[in-house]
């Protein structure tokens, strides 16, 4: 089964080479109990060490089952000492992590299997320690530990098993005890005992192998002879067969073996043991050698790993404690170093009270640097931005109606004086945001909820529309709903005077009174509850308007109070058409060679702005401008290929140069007093200053003027310049009959129109509202409207909180890259510390691992059990470290809003933070 050829092995020491196997050759028989003895260093535990597949040779082979162990792989030598070996150590070399239970059975586990509860109680009563599975291996006597490691070698049911010294640290007793449990074992499997004791060899061996220098200087065998007499003397034995009638003779001899002090053992069938020179031993190499790789479980592992991390606790919480604190804070600076303005304002949105955000639009140009010009929504846009962010988006309109209003962004309450309340002016509003639209039949409840709004209809009815046939009828487009917060503002504002002659005291007596916006009266027929407004502005009630210490509380009001439907007039849906809203012509924008190709929120721009574009497939080949009055040339003007009007708004900025090459101071004078005056007024006063303008400069030769437009080439980096010739400007257009009052019409050369970027109707929307669906689900789409530099963006109505990242933006950045510098010191150490603890708990794990190598555990189960220690204290170091950070992130913004007078969250811990501690956590 197991045989030895000039097995040859040698250590390499500072004295030089020493040769610990000389040239051995042996072979063993598949049972019997084999002594190894000699002196120290004659080379006992290099032979046994050999043996199992602990240690290789140098020279020579070793044969198991008729195969070589010089051909086995790293994981057959692991598979060897699993499957076929069974160690038992002097010192016993129990895993102190684990009770006598998981001790035998990491045995078992390492081999794949399992055994029934039967078989392994049996197991442990075989050896005695039956009662003793629950204890750790410091709570048993040397002897138990003994009879564990005999049980955890027994229970792989090996074909070898390899006791080194194994009675050397017991006592006599304990020590035979042991050596009649090999005896037991030795008849069905080959054992192996490594010894100094002499006499426990020549008791309990069936072959001695005396070694020398490396070498066999000795190699005998016993035999048991059963003797035909009463007394036998076997060496320091004196044996005497129980009940025998001793004679003179035989009672002299046993005399004289006590005088002697020979041991005297009376037994049934006295024998004595022949012991001869060893002779030629047949190597049976029947069978084939199968084995079994090792199968430690994760658990186990893991098990092993956890158990570790209390050897040295202290150490332990103290390493994981500033390794912690190091990761958070890099974690933190972090945070502030990579922050943007898009992260920034999502997580702003995500923590205002006001859960909706209301918006503005704007139009940035890729032209000459990005100038920007504001932009009014319209309704396919709208649309568009509902399909993009997942959820409701609502319009905020004003508009000059055809009943006498003007347009104003911002609209005041006639009835409301600003001097009647000293105080409260920062919470309570005169002015409304304009008008929103909600169908009362579809979008809102019986019990008065809105859908996909967080509002309550609390008093009286919603608004609706009145049809006589298809004609609305006019009695009701005055009648609104108010929020609830303007309804108390219209009571403070009123400050116990009446409304109307009418006594308002409380929010439902303003139902059925009229409210003036404008110049248009209209009637509150119903109250709606926006939400509640959040305790920490109630201080602002009692404040004056120019209370400086409030300034900052102010503004966050203003910013949340203009995110909601607050200060809206709430109107029927389809109201905005019914009153035929007229808007205000776009200006001329400039966007380059672009083609329309849109970076930002694709499907809302082109919603906005390409069906507007004026085309000449729209308005026929004529190449006809309209104009309504009389100009020089009559009412139809020809327009040719590169010939445009500019907007009136653009005529001083434009034609600056040219009004100031007038030749007379008067005639400068009259004209700028003429541009001014074009800024307000009726639409008749527009089309006779214009015409007055326009014959001025006419008459001084100062149209057409000829202006280089430049646009990017898209071919090249060189730019591009074409000239156009600006004849003439526009205003204002009845979208209704398209009765054109001096504007540019048609240009034949379309691809030169979409140069410039000239856009007709806008829609009828100053602002948008987006809901808290929309905001949940297409937040980062929303986000990339407000941060985006061209095309189509959107700004936060009324909240500066963009103009305050940009302007702390450099020293929120330098302040986290000095703060940094130290970190990564800090970091370093740590991660020493780290390092220095888990190799110092590897190194005091030499002997476990060593065990369950001798056992059959391979490399990858002892990587496991390193790996898992270093996962857990990676884990536990990268968990507490994200806490740490999120808890710093708080503290640093409070810092910025409480003390620098900030009020925006700069740090900001997100996925990148948690993924980036974890992975430093791990790669340490």
């Amino acid at each position: 089964m197991l045989q030895l050829q000039n097995v040859k092995k040698s250590y390499e020491t500072k004295a030089g080479s020493v040769g610990a196997l000389n040239g051995i050759s042996l072979t063993f028989e598949e049972t019997g109990l084999v002594f190894i003895t000699g002196k120290s260093g004659c080379g006992k535990t290099t032979l046994l060490n050999v043996i199992g597949g602990l240690d290789g040779i140098d020279e020579g082979e070793i044969l198991v089952q008729g195969k070589k162990m010089s051909a086995f792989s790293a994981e057959e030598y692991d598979s060897y000492r699993n499957t076929f070996i069974g160690f038992i150590f002097q010192e016993y070399n129990l895993l102190p992590e684990y009770t006598v239970e998981k001790n035998v059975k990491m045995a078992m586990e390492l081999q794949g299997r399992e055994a029934s509860e039967e078989e392994f109680e049996s197991i442990l009563k075989d050896v005695g320690i039956e009662t003793l599975k629950t204890r750790n291996p410091s709570e048993l006597s040397g002897g138990q530990r003994q009879r564990v490691a005999i049980a955890r070698a027994l229970v792989k049911q090996p074909r070898v098993i390899m006791a080194d010294e194994p009675t050397g640290a017991l006592d006599s007793g304990t020590g035979v005890q042991v050596m009649e449990m090999l005896k037991t074992l030795s008849k069905k499997a080959l054992v192996i005992v490594v010894s100094h004791d002499a006499d426990l060899a020549e008791k309990y061996g069936d072959r001695i192998i005396q070694l020398e220098d490396g070498l066999v200087a000795k190699d005998v065998t016993f035999r048991e002879r059963e003797i035909s007499g009463n007394v036998s003397e076997q060496g320091n034995t004196f044996v005497v067969r129980e009940g025998a009638e001793l004679n003179e003779e035989e009672k002299n001899a046993m005399a004289n073996a006590v005088k002697e002090r020979k041991r005297v053992e009376i037994i049934e069938k006295p024998f004595y043991r022949e012991k001869q020179e060893t002779g030629e031993v047949e190597y049976n190499a029947d069978g084939e050698l199968t084995l079994q790789k090792s199968q430690m479980k994760l658990g186990s592992a893991i098990g092993f790993g956890l158990k570790s991390l209390g050897v040295k606790p202290v150490r332990l919480f103290f390493t994981i404690l500033i390794s912690a604190l190091a990761f958070a804070l890099f974690g933190l600076f972090d945070t502030i170093a990579t922050f943007s303005d898009a992260k920034i304002l999502k997580n702003q949105m995500e923590i205002a009270a006001s859960k909706t955000v209301a918006a503005t639009a704007s139009y940035v140009e890729d032209y000459d640097g990005g100038d920007v010009s504001n932009v009014r929504i319209s309704k396919d846009a709208v649309a568009a931005l509902e399909r993009e962010a997942g959820g409701k988006v609502k319009g905020i309109f004003d508009f000059k109606d055809n009943r006498g209003g003007s347009v104003a962004y911002a609209f005041s309450i006639t009835e409301l004086s600003y001097s009647s309340a000293g105080v409260g002016q920062k919470y309570y509003a005169r002015y409304i945001n304009g008008f929103i639209e909600f169908d009362k039949n579809k979008e809102i409840s019986a019990d008065g909820k809105f859908n996909d709004f967080d509002y309550t209809l609390v008093e009286g009815d919603y608004p609706e529309l009145v049809y006589n046939g298809d004609t609305v009828d006019s009695s009701c487009l005055n009648r609104v709903a108010i929020s609830t917060y303007l309804a108390d503002s219209i009571l403070h504002y009123l400050n116990g005077d009446p409304l109307h002659e009418h006594l308002v005291l409380e929010r439902k007596d303003l139902i059925g009174e009229k409210i003036t916006v404008s110049n248009q009266e209209y009637v509150i027929v119903g109250l709606i509850d926006c939400g509640e407004i959040p305790e920490k502005y109630d201080e602002l009630k009692s404040v004056t308007l120019y209370d400086v210490g409030t300034t900052t509380l102010g503004n966050d009001f203003n910013a949340y109070i203009n995110s909601t439907a607050s200060k809206c007039l709430f109107v029927a849906d389809g109201f905005m058409d019914a009153v035929k809203v007229e808007t205000e012509a776009a200006d001329t924008y400039h966007i380059g060679n672009k083609e329309w190709r849109l970076s930002v929120g694709e499907e809302a721009m082109t919603a906005q702005m390409d069906p507007y574009l004026y085309n000449a497939e729209a308005y026929g080949a004529d190449n006809i401008l309209l104009f309504s009055g009389n100009y020089p040339q009559g009412d139809k003007i020809p327009l040719g290929d590169d010939e445009v009007l500019m907007h009136y708004s653009n005529i001083e900025k434009l034609f600056s140069a040219n009004i100031a090459a007038l030749p007379s101071v008067d005639q400068r004078s009259h004209v700028q007093k003429l541009i001014t005056s074009m800024k307000s007024g009726t639409a008749e006063s527009h089309r006779e200053t214009l015409a007055e303008i326009v014959s001025i400069l006419r008459i001084n030769e100062q149209l057409p003027i000829h202006v280089t437009i430049h646009q990017s080439s898209t071919k090249t980096d060189a730019k591009r310049k074409d000239q156009v010739k600006i004849v003439g400007v526009y205003f204002e257009v009845d979208t209704e009959s398209y009765t054109f009052y001096g504007r540019y019409k048609l240009m034949a050369n379309k691809n030169l129109m979409q140069k410039l970027g000239v856009f007709a109707e806008q829609g009828n929307y100053s602002k948008v509202l987006f809901s808290v669906d929309s905001i949940q689900k297409g937040g980062e789409k929303i986000v990339e409207y407000m941060v985006s530099k061209d095309g189509l963006t959107l700004a936060w109505y009324n909240n500066s909180v963009l103009n305050i990242i940009r302007e702390n933006e450099t020293l929120i950045r330098q302040s986290a890259e000095l703060f940094l510098y130290a970190d990564i010191a800090l970091l370093l150490f740590s991660v020493f510390m780290l390092y220095n603890y888990i190799s110092t708990s590897i190194a005091g794990k030499k002997q476990s691992i060593g065990v369950l190598r001798a056992l059959g555990a391979c490399g990858k189960d002892v990587l496991s059990i390193f790996f898992s220690e270093s996962l857990i204290v990676a884990l536990i170091n990268g968990v507490l470290a994200n806490v740490f950070a999120v808890v710093g992130c708080s503290l640093v913004n409070s810092y910025i809003v409480d003390i620098m007078n900030i009020s925006v969250h700069f740090a900001l811990f997100g996925r990148r933070q948690v993924l980036l501690i974890l992975a430093v956590s791990l790669l340490t």
